[in-house]
Parts: C-alpha cells; structure tokens; sequence
C-alpha cells in the first residue's frame, strides 16, 4: 500500500498506556482483558497497537479472519477471536493460523473443519448475530457431539452499556448467565465491553472485551475520567490565496467571504475521512489560533477561511488533535468517535510514538 503525503497520524502509546490503566481500575482482579483491535485497531494501526498491549492482555478481538492472520505474520502469539461470520472459502484458515472463530449459528457445526477453536456468540437482545437464548440447550448438545472441534469460549454483546443505568443491560445479563449454565465451566465467558466494563458492577464472568476506552474514549456521552485520545491527525497548508468580500468558495457557492482576506487550501477532503458535513462546524488550529472550515468540504481539498492571516505554503494545520477530538467531531455530526476514527485512510502514514 503506497502511503500518501498529504497528512500525518501520530499515535501515542503512552496515551494507550495510560487507557489500559485506567480501565484495568474497572476490571476484577482474577477477569483477564480482551482488547479488541479490530477495523485496524479503530484506524489506530493493529500491528503496533497489539505489539503494545500484548504483555498486558489475555486475548484480542477482530472481525475479519484476514485481521487475525496480519497479526499472526507480525508475530503476535496470544489467542486472537474472531468476530465475523465464518465464510466458507476461508475456514481453514483459522487452524492454519491459530485463531478462534466465532459460531453464531447451527450450520457452522457442519462447514468449519476440525481441530479449529472456537467461541459460541449468543443474541441476548442486541438483535444482531448470535443463537438466540432459547437454542442453548441445543447447542450445547452440539458441542458435546462435534468433540472434534474445540469450544473454547462463550460471548454476548450488550446493547446498551454505552450510558450508565440501563435496565436492558441488567436484563441481557440475566439472560446470559441462563445460558451460560448449560456450558462446561472453564469456558473463556465474555459480554462486557467497555460501557459494561465501566459504568456496571454486573459480574464480569472471567473476561471483559475493551475496545473504544482503549483509544481514549467513552462508549457515549458519560466521560471516563482519565481516558486521553491516542491519535491527532495533522496536515499543512498547500495553498494560500486571496479571498474578496462576497466571493463565493467551494461547491453550491453556498459560502461567501465576509470580507477581504485569504484562504487556505488544505490537502484532505472525504476521501480521507474528513467528512463533507463539517463544511461550517469545524475549526482547525494553525499554530494558537483556530480557523472555520468554510464551504462545502470536496473529495481531495478542504478550504480554511484565514481573515488576515497570510500564512506561508506549508504550514502545519492540526485536525484532530487534544482541542478538538473525535467526540467534539462526532458531536457537530450527530455520529460517535468510533466513526470518526475508523474513517480515517489507512494510506494516511501512522507514526508511533
């Protein structure tokens, strides 16, 4: 993959030193932690972020079995769960790299080979993949009967954990501990993510799932204390031109210059995850001032209305970064950090630090 050159993303490891710490604060002594690094570890760079927190955790998630085998080529030991679907075509990866697939319905008894590991995931009101709680006494039969594949571990997912308080999180926890008692009991048991890790004294079982609190951010709206951001995403300046009172910018001319001044001409558009929508809501930060985004955001260039400041070509232009992060992006769209991060290109070049 040919990196581009028209920005840069810093990842801080001390920051998602700092997270494990924080979170670990949450987690029960004898639970272990998963990490979840899936979506290129939330755009944060798998490779480097599990090199990091391998020493510290049990386990890391993924989603995609082709996730799993780039951590395993990068040398990477520790039990690595697969989220997705098993796909036919690809089944026979997981025994040749030594990961686990995930089961989440009858069939997958029949097509995955044995010798291949395995957790089963149960729908206990998230509504997405999953048996349905019902099916737990069947499946059980199942993993008894298939003794050639190994049952390693048993998961769910809670729908709501993100903000505290949540009746729907105290009642898919019930149900989750019903079917975990038709299962042999040193099966790897995992439903709490990081809401449900921090906001809930619900029984942990004997591991915790940690994803976005990892990369500095809480779940929704209710803030962890001590989470810092691990990622800024900074460009420069590739043009700076004058602008007339009244001159229209960008597409739809929807933006007109409310004076004489210049503008400047970042290198970054949608294509690079910088959404169309935060034409008018963002503001970028050149050296200790920040600057609007003005006019509609384009595929490959975003416009920064600079008043009077004449900056050289070349400046650096901070994007995201500790004044402006992903939450405060996620607020003016309505979205949440995890968009926002996974949404950055992966040609975007990632120094680690």
């Amino acid at each position: 993959m040919i990196e581009k050159s028209n920005a840069s993303v810093t990842v801080d490891l001390s920051s998602l030193d700092n997270n494990f710490r924080c979170l670990s604060e949450f987690v029960d002594k004898d639970t272990r932690i998963m990490a979840v690094v899936k979506s290129n570890a939330y755009g944060h760079g798998a490779i480097k972020v599990a090199e990091a927190l391998e020493p510290k955790v049990g386990a890391f998630a993924v989603n995609a079995i082709q996730e799993g085998i780039e951590l395993r080529e990068a040398g990477i030991t520790i039990p690595i769960l697969v989220f997705e679907v098993p796909q036919k075509s690809m089944v026979r990866q997981y025994r040749v790299h030594n990961l686990t697939a995930t089961f989440s319905a009858t069939e997958h008894f029949d097509w995955v080979p044995d010798g291949t590991s395995y957790h089963l995931n149960f729908d206990t009101g998230m509504g997405r993949l999953g048996f349905r709680a019902e099916q737990a006494e069947k499946v059980a039969g199942l993993v008894k009967k298939r003794k050639e594949l190994f049952c390693t571990g048993i998961y769910s997912h809670f729908a709501t954990a993100h903000e505290p308080g949540s009746a729907r999180v105290r009642e898919q926890h019930r149900k989750f501990n019903t079917i975990r008692s038709h299962f042999p009991d040193q099966l790897a048991t995992h439903i709490a993510n990081t809401g449900g890790t921090a906001f809930y004294d619900t029984e942990q079982f004997n591991m915790v799932r940690l994803g976005i609190g990892l990369y500095g951010y809480a779940p929704g709206d209710i803030a962890i204390d001590g989470l810092q951001p691990v990622l800024r995403w900074d460009t420069f300046l590739t043009q700076v031109k004058e602008v007339k009172k009244g001159e229209a910018i960008s597409y739809g001319a929807d933006w007109q210059a409310p004076s004489d001044g210049y503008i400047g001409i970042l290198p970054v558009g949608y294509e690079d995850g910088l959404k169309r929508n935060l034409g008018g809501k963002l503001r970028v930060l050149i050296g200790n001032e920040d600057y609007p985004v003005v006019g509609t955001v384009t595929m490959n260039y975003t416009m920064v209305f600079l008043e009077q400041s004449k900056f050289e070509v070349g400046t650096a232009v901070k994007l995201l970064h500790a004044g402006n992060n992903a939450y405060d992006w996620a607020q003016k769209l309505e979205t949440i950090p995890y968009e926002i991060l996974t949404s950055i290109d992966l040609r975007i070049p990632r120094t680690y630090i």
